[in-house]
């Protein structure tokens, strides 16, 4: 009689005991499963975000050795940049450089505005250095979608658009100002600079969230997030015309399709000749993608050690369960060895009764799989990684070739383990034992 035929017998024959193996085996199958498809989820959500988020190169002067000398005003000494701004010339000569898909200036503190028909809200010290009161700052950009704030979703555009490069006199304010001031979408406020020594009319384009409940304890009005906004550059470049000498932006974003072209397109750009002898500097910026990619890659570290550890722990509860079973199997085993079984063809016996309950078992585990690994990943999200985006947990056919393989590689170690105290004895001392 063959071993596959003396194993099909013995699990016909043993069926509580083979249930009782059936449903470890699901367990542990169940486990491997959601390792599996919660590593491939944060795999994908990982290379998601790194496409998603892009490559991006800073452009921005270098301040450091070229501050110039102080100038005295009516405030004191102010110490001005006096060196190389970026230029509509290098501006234009970036664009064209392959893999740069697009580009945004963000001036934080850029403009310093006191409402004329509005009023912020309001301060500790209550300062009123303007004819209008204190004025807040508001950061210039061409594109306020590409701004920090809302690419980390710290604000969130709540009604209206953003600010686009072709804007001039246009704004975003807060929906805490708005609703202090009782604004809405299409309104214009008019606020007065103290630099310029001018008054400007701008139109609200856009109201966005994210402010309620930072305040804390500010002392100026611009301490305070909310009375903080968002300016078009052209509007900034207009209202100062005249005043300083040169034009151009002090800091550029690049943007890179793709995050793996970023230090290709970086040599590209600083090999470019309008910037050569400029104080400028170009550095990657990877923060965002870091600060998104990171948790999910820590994730990803996890749940490896995790299928390692549920692989060891299975491999040796597995081979318990089983020393215990094949132990009380010796007269059989010594049975079989003295009729010229050799000792091979009996562990065959034995991987084969376990791999036939384990084929049901893998096929069985699969949709018990997938709903824990998206209750697991869920979990892991929450606790680890909140605010990364949502992973696309899915459990399909494929995954049943590595199970299969890596339950195999399980079901031999445990079935020799356990196996050999038995069969590496000798018929007489099997049946004297």
């Amino acid at each position: 009689m063959s071993f596959v035929k003396r194993a099909g017998l013995y699990c016909l024959r043993q069926r509580f005991k083979m249930l009782v193996l059936f449903l470890l085996l699901t367990l542990i199958a169940t486990f491997m499963l959601t390792g599996i498809a919660i590593h491939d989820a944060f795999k994908e959500a990982a290379a998601r975000v790194r496409t998603t988020v892009g490559g991006k190169i800073l452009l921005e002067t270098d301040t450091e050795g070229h501050m110039g000398g102080g100038r005295q005003n009516e405030w004191g000494t102010a110490y001005y940049y006096d060196g190389d701004l970026i230029t509509e010339e290098i501006v234009d000569a970036i664009k064209k450089v392959d893999g740069v898909v697009d580009y945004n200036c963000e001036e934080a503190k850029s403009y310093y505005g006191a409402g004329v028909d509005f009023k912020y809200l309001p301060a500790a010290l209550g300062l009123s250095y303007t004819p209008y009161g204190e004025a807040s700052s508001y950061t210039a950009t061409l594109s306020s979608k590409k701004c920090k704030a809302f690419q980390s979703g710290k604000y969130r555009l709540v009604d209206g658009r953003h600010i686009t490069p072709d804007d001039i006199y246009t704004c975003l304010i807060s929906k805490e100002l708005a609703d202090y001031n009782q604004l809405s979408v299409g309104d214009d406020v008019t606020m007065y600079c103290l630099d310029s020594d001018s008054k400007a009319t701008f139109e609200i384009v856009g109201i966005f969230d994210g402010t309620k409940g930072v305040a804390g304890n500010a002392l100026t009005v611009d301490e305070i997030p909310a009375n903080c906004g968002y300016v078009d550059y052209a509007a900034v470049k207009d209202i100062f015309k005249g005043i300083f000498d040169e034009e151009g932006y002090y800091q550029l974003t690049i943007y890179v399709e793709d995050p793996a072209c970023v230090q290709s397109v970086y040599d590209q750009i600083s090999a470019l000749p309008e910037l050569e002898g400029k104080t400028l500097k170009l550095t990657i910026d990877t923060e965002e993608i870091d600060a998104i990619s990171t948790p999910l890659e820590s994730l990803q570290s996890l749940v490896n050690t995790a299928m390692i550890l549920i692989s060891v722990v299975s491999a040796g509860i597995l081979t318990l369960l089983l020393t215990i079973w094949i132990r009380g199997r010796k007269r059989e085993i010594g049975i079989l060895l003295s009729i010229g079984k050799s000792k091979v063809n009996i562990i065959l016996q034995l991987f084969t009764e376990t791999f036939v309950v384990a084929v049901v078992s893998f096929a069985v585990s699969m949709p018990f799989g997938g709903l824990v690994a998206k209750r697991v990943s869920v979990f892991l999200l929450s606790r680890v990684a909140a605010g990364t985006a949502g992973l696309d947990v899915r459990i399909s056919a494929a995954y049943l070739v590595p199970l299969y393989l890596v339950g195999i590689l399980l079901i031999a170690v445990s079935v020799l383990a356990s196996s050999w105290t038995v069969v590496r004895l000798r018929p007489r001392d099997i049946f004297v034992s």
